[in-house]
């Protein structure tokens, strides 16, 4: 389904259409009324150019829950189909019973801010074929698809509002629960970085994005970890990954913080140096470029 508004705007939010809707064409529309918008399927999406953009991701899956769309989609961005840079990105996914859909919206929107777009705290509005998922709330006279299309307007409405990325650079602060050497170097090797660029790295809670090191030992993010990790705000993620299972403890980390939290993720917000430790990663050339070309606000 094509959807168009009638406000002329030079930056509407772009619908990336995923799959064939049917209740998510009828949430969308009243999702986005009053609002400028336009859309392109999820082939055409890859070919376009489309920084400095607002995009919402909408899925459907097909009866087993499963969306082979969105999975393509996924490779083309992580295979580096097109730049993002300076967008900001949300989804709504209408799902089947069963199928893998969340997980497969968590790797989309990974893959998008891999290729530069900012992904919106608490991004995702899922809706399950009995929508249960947003049953709770609302004033108790309203119909659960009354609710679900009520959640969709809030998404699209935080999404509408939100700042694309600018090329300034913003004040970082870094923090980590390692301790010891490890946590003074990168300290010492990131404000070395990031000064000789024009930023600044401070240890003010006020600044506007933190940098969070963090080392996986166990696959999932430990308490002292995400006990850093509070309010909200915009974070970036420095993952060494000396035991397997980087990706899952990557995966489990933006689903707390982001997804589930009040943090969202500027663009190209994740580096997972699989195989090394921390002390590792830092003595790694090749990595430490990886770091510096992810913060440096790109022109």
């Amino acid at each position: 389904m094509k959807y168009s508004s009638a406000t002329s705007d030079p930056q509407p939010i772009v619908v990336v259409s995923i799959g064939r809707h049917t209740r998510l064409g009828d949430a969308l529309e009243y999702a986005l009324e009053g609002l400028p918008f336009e859309t392109t399927d999820a082939n055409e999406f890859t070919q376009k150019r489309l920084q400095n953009r607002r995009l919402l991701f909408a899925a459907s899956t097909d009866a087993g829950g499963e969306n082979a769309q969105m999975r393509a989609l996924t490779a083309r961005l992580s295979a580096g189909a097109c730049d993002l840079s300076g967008c900001v990105c949300a989804m709504i996914a209408d799902k089947e019973r069963g199928g893998s859909v969340h997980i497969d919206a968590l790797r989309l929107l990974l893959a998008a801010n891999a290729a530069g777009a900012e992904v919106l705290s608490r991004p995702l509005l899922e809706a399950d074929r009995e929508l249960r998922s947003v049953s709770q709330g609302g004033n108790g006279k309203e119909t659960p698809f009354e609710r679900y299309r009520a959640q969709a307007r809030v998404l699209t409405r935080r999404l509408s509002g939100a700042r694309t990325t600018s090329a300034e650079w913003p004040r970082m602060r870094f923090d980590t629960a390692l301790e010891g050497g490890a946590a003074h170097d990168w300290r010492s090797a990131l404000t070395r970085a990031i000064s000789a660029v024009g930023g600044e790295l401070t240890d003010e809670a006020d600044a506007e994005q933190t940098i969070l090191l963090c080392e996986n030992a166990d696959g999932l993010p430990d308490e002292r970890t995400l006990a850093l990790l509070c309010g909200g705000g915009k974070v970036r993620f420095l993952i060494a990954s000396p035991s397997a299972g980087g990706e899952l403890y990557a995966a489990a980390l933006v689903e707390r913080v982001c997804l589930r939290g009040d943090f969202a993720l500027p663009g190209k917000a994740l580096i997972l140096f699989e195989g090394l430790s921390a002390v590792e990663a830092l003595a790694n050339r090749t990595e430490l470029e990886r770091v510096k070309l992810a913060l440096v606000p790109k022109k």
